[in-house]
């Protein structure tokens, strides 16, 4: 199981970014004493990195041979392509706020 990457830890993640206008120029209080915007968000590609690079190592272990349980790869694949698929949807929306926010200054 990957630990790095927990449904509590998204969660929060998801309600900082819906909290934050740090991006915008606006100043915020963070409520629990969180860090900074570009941050978090570096951490969640280094989450989704570490996934996707344990699920790899997981599917080498199984085709030479040294772990031979396939519930786990497949675990871990699916762990690794939910938190790619979530990092993925993260930015589209931060990419549709941002054409938003610029359409709003012209």
């Amino acid at each position: 199981m990957i630990d790095s990457i927990s449904n509590d830890a998204l969660l929060q993640q998801m309600q900082e970014i819906n909290g934050s206008s740090e991006s915008f120029g606006i100043e915020s209080t963070p409520q629990d004493g969180g860090g900074e915007f570009g941050g978090m968000l570096t951490k969640l590609i280094e989450d989704v990195d570490t996934a996707q690079k344990q699920a790899d190592l997981s599917i080498q272990n199984l085709a030479s041979g040294d772990s031979n349980s396939l519930q786990e790869v497949v675990m871990k694949m699916e762990q690794a392509e939910v938190s790619f698929q979530l990092m993925k949807e993260i930015r589209n929306k931060l990419l549709e706020a941002y054409k938003e926010v610029m359409s709003m200054q012209s």
